[in-house]
């Protein structure tokens, strides 16, 4: 019997497979007899250097390292990753998994170990033993997908209408305190760790501010203008986001857009925690989990961070619209009652 599934999806499902011959090659084999579902792009391989050197023979083209599928994953997103090496051991594995894992597609893991009858996994052919296990799956899918959607649509329209007199007050004081324009631009990580421009309030003199977001910001710091603290300590810098929201960019509540070169003890938050990018399987949002429980502010340790990256991974994971209506709420107290870590 050959794979016993019904596809859950309208189109043919483009899938990679991470794992070279004979492993990878049956795999590719197996979704090609179903070429209505699935459409089998090419093969990775961590040690893709020995398949180009003993010249194995493929169904499909062979493009290249675990890395070059997570470039490619940057560039064009698939709809499968499919980890086919069977007896790999435990550090390699483990090795794939954490570099691929944090990427905002559906991961399977095959293996040809399971009697006939016995696979959970969405696909199974009894006659080989071949199952594949589900690993890591798309987190807004389906119906949650548009449930996001509208919240996000709806909450910005209705803020940018109703807040609308205060954005053109905040531009008056703005202009009248510093030379230098109302909006305040940057760099930031977006869905699929694309690079997204942010916009913000101004609230640094011009000649002082500091674009890459290298330079965070400290209590009492000399960058920041007179209007500009008022602005910081009631979040009011970052209303513009609403049209972020509004764009498709960012969501309302989701983790924190971090700027592209923040750092944490002199090193990039990607290189100093552990699997960073797995918060950019979702869109940033303006407010978040670890802001409501007190990971707001200047971060001044890599314990620090792993906490807040820790409770993006848990928000992406246990999404509800009840816990962004919560985490909305909870916000809107904080700025308005408890703004100690504002600054």
């Amino acid at each position: 019997m050959l794979f016993n599934h019904r596809a859950r999806y309208g189109h043919r499902r483009k899938v990679l497979v991470l794992g070279g011959a004979p492993d990878g090659e049956l795999v590719a084999k197996k979704l090609q007899k179903m070429p209505d579902r699935y459409e089998v792009i090419g093969i990775f391989d961590d040690r893709w250097r020995r398949l180009k050197s003993q010249n194995m023979q493929h169904c499909v083209p062979v493009l290249g390292s675990v890395d070059d599928l997570i470039t490619l994953c940057r560039k064009d997103l698939p709809d499968m990753i499919v980890i086919a090496i069977f007896d790999a051991r435990r550090e390699r594995i483990r090795d794939i998994l954490h570099k691929v894992i944090v990427l905002p597609v559906d991961i399977y893991l095959a293996a040809d170990i399971f009697p006939p009858g016995f696979c959970s996994g969405i696909l199974q052919d009894d006659d080989t033993g071949l199952c594949l296990i589900p690993i890591s799956k798309v987190l807004l899918s389906g119906g949650r997908y548009w449930v996001k959607w509208a919240e996000d649509k709806i909450l910005a329209l209705f803020f940018i209408i109703a807040l609308l007199p205060v954005y053109i007050l905040i531009a008056i004081l703005i202009k009248l305190d510093s030379r230098g324009p109302v909006f305040f631009v940057q760099n930031r990580y977006g869905f699929n760790d694309k690079v997204i421009k942010v916009l913000k309030f101004r609230t640094m003199y011009v000649e002082k501010g500091d674009a890459t977001g290298a330079d965070r910001t400290v209590r009492n710091d000399p960058r920041v203008t007179r209007i500009g603290r008022y602005l910081r300590s009631f979040s009011l810098d970052e209303l513009p986001q609403f049209f972020n929201v509004l764009r498709g960019e960012m969501s309302v509540v989701g983790p924190r857009a971090h700027a592209t070169a923040m750092r944490v003890d002199d090193e990039l938050y990607e290189k100093a925690v552990d699997c960073y990018s797995a918060r950019h399987r979702v869109r940033p949002g303006m407010t978040g989990l670890a802001q409501i429980r007190g990971y707001r502010g200047e971060v001044t340790s890599r314990a620090a961070a792993q906490k807040r990256v820790d409770n993006d991974l848990y928000y992406i994971n246990h999404w509800t619209l009840g816990l962004d209506l919560k985490i909305i709420l909870k916000s809107i107290y904080i700025v308005l009652f408890n703004r100690e870590n504002a600054f």
